[in-house]
């Protein structure tokens, strides 16, 4: 079984690509999905990010205020050091747990999802590296746009993570999600092709 990681910066377009492999019947193991289920309330992820950041991080209905928390730690490292310890491990192991049952049914290749896949050190162990990247101009345009913030609240969250240049020197395969849809989809099967065949 092939394990091609996905990543990119915030706002760079993994979603629509993501989206596209799901339409293509390939499997992708989100990451954002498994780091927002574990910590649903009840979780023993929760309770030990409450037990750290404290009641304030949480709505009235007990679930995650993952606004309030996104404040804390992207503007301090050490606070997103702490998060990241509590969630990883948990994530990872929800990953490595699907990847057993997908290799179980003999799945050609799988997708992995992963925004922090580089920083990460690709503990993944995805087999190749697909890198979707923007210019930091449209990257912060879109970020503001999407997640309604200001010009440095987008700064922040985009300095929190490696620098796009520094992720396209890691990545075995670039897709330039600066054109149009139907021009980044046919990036992804040219690399699709070239992993199955």
């Amino acid at each position: 079984m092939f394990k091609l990681g996905l990543t990119g910066g915030i706002a760079t377009g993994k979603s629509t690509i993501s989206d596209y492999l799901i339409s293509k019947n390939i499997p992708v193991l989100d990451a954002d999905k498994f780091a927002r289920l574990v910590v649903e309330p009840g979780t023993p992820g929760l309770s030990e990010v409450v037990a750290y950041f404290g009641d304030a991080i949480l709505q009235d209905d007990h679930t995650l205020n993952r606004k309030a928390l996104g404040q804390i730690v992207f503007s301090d490292a050490q606070a997103r050091e702490k998060l990241n310890a509590i969630t990883h491990p948990r994530i990872q192991k929800m990953m490595t747990d699907q990847l057993a049952l997908l290799a179980a049914q003999n799945t050609p290749l799988v997708v992995l999802d992963i925004p922090l896949l580089l920083e990460n050190h690709n503990v993944a162990g995805a087999d190749a590296v697909m890198l979707v990247t923007i210019p930091k101009q449209i990257q912060l345009e879109r970020l503001m746009a999407r997640n309604q913030l200001t010009l440095t609240e987008a700064e922040d969250r985009v300095a929190a993570q490696m620098p796009l240049s520094e992720k396209e020197k890691l990545a075995d395969y670039i897709i330039d999600n600066s054109g149009s849809v139907a021009d980044t989809y046919k990036q992804v099967d040219q690399v699709i092709e070239q992993i199955l065949f």
